[in-house]
């Protein structure tokens, strides 16, 4: 599964290297995330939060996982979740961070996709053609319509992962000053 979401790009890994102690970088890490889920469900009410923190999550000593937090009316689409490690080699942290835009959830519209547009191409073919309608013209716009009700969703994802990935590079430099 992992080797399929990296072929898609909706995982991605990022390595950092920065020139501050653990110890500072989580205390840093901790004043720009809010404690909380994480989860799918958790983000319904993101947006009446009146924190000033652009993210939510958790951060501890051995890693962290968060989320970019939900804000009125921000058009992007905050999927990704970033889970990642810190290993502190002399003056210098090394992070791991896995960005992962794919949710759970995802995984029954999918499947409700494909059951639904399968349906409907299968009652085009099978219909009678009564009087000579032309109702095999129906059938590529059907699949154009599939093509971007599939696709709307993966692209956002996708630049979700994009996104999370420049937005956590720069802000552990940020953190760094």
């Amino acid at each position: 599964m992992t080797d399929l979401l990296k072929k898609l790009k909706l995982l991605a890994f990022l390595k950092t290297e920065l020139e501050i102690s653990k110890h500072d970088f989580i205390s840093r890490l901790r004043t720009t995330v809010d404690e909380g889920e994480t989860g799918m469900f958790a983000e319904a009410f993101d947006a009446f939060s009146s924190s000033k923190n652009e993210y939510k999550g958790h951060v501890g000593f051995d890693g962290f996982k968060i989320k970019r937090r939900r804000r009125f009316f921000d058009m992007n689409m905050n999927l990704a979740i970033a889970k990642g490690s810190y290993i502190q080699h002399g003056d210098k942290l090394l992070i791991d961070t896995e960005i992962n835009g794919f949710r759970g959830m995802m995984i029954p519209f999918y499947i409700g996709l494909i059951i639904v547009y399968a349906i409907i191409f299968i009652a085009f073919l099978s219909v009678d053609n009564i009087e000579g309608n032309m109702d095999y013209m129906a059938i590529p716009f059907i699949i154009i319509h599939a093509v971007f009700m599939g696709g709307i969703p993966y692209l956002m994802m996708r630049r979700s992962v994009s996104r999370m990935k420049h937005e956590l590079e720069r802000e552990f430099f940020f953190l760094t000053k």
